[in-house]
């Protein structure tokens, strides 16, 4: 095992980092055909997606999403001058949210878009 820190993509709300898929992890389709939702945007409909294509492939465990892809890929926004599209190398991923600490409220949250 490595001493080398994982590299975490962030974009907006979203992290992505290299991560191995659970071998019960089951394979998903995008839920319209046309991307994946890897962050919603509760409030704008600015979801953080990656596009569903040849070579890019999704998986679920529980409420952890996964991908694998054999060729590079980018992270985009739906509304595409929010956020820079970020390209992501061929590999395996694991897909969280950022958090955020409420001092008011003492609690830990999800960040919102």
């Amino acid at each position: 095992m490595s001493n080398k820190p994982t590299e975490v993509i962030l974009h907006g709300e979203a992290m992505i980092f290299q991560s191995e898929i659970p071998a019960d992890a089951v394979e998903i389709q995008a839920s319209n055909n046309q991307y994946h939702i890897i962050a919603d945007s509760e409030t704008t409909g600015n979801h953080h997606v990656i596009d569903a294509k040849a070579g890019v492939k999704f998986f679920k465990k529980g409420n952890t999403m996964y991908m694998k892809n054999t060729k590079p890929t980018q992270v985009r926004c739906v509304i595409a001058n929010r956020h820079d599209a970020i390209t992501i190398e061929a590999g395996t991923y694991e897909f969280g949210i950022q958090q955020e600490y409420d001092h008011f409220a003492q609690n830990l949250r999800n960040v919102r878009d």
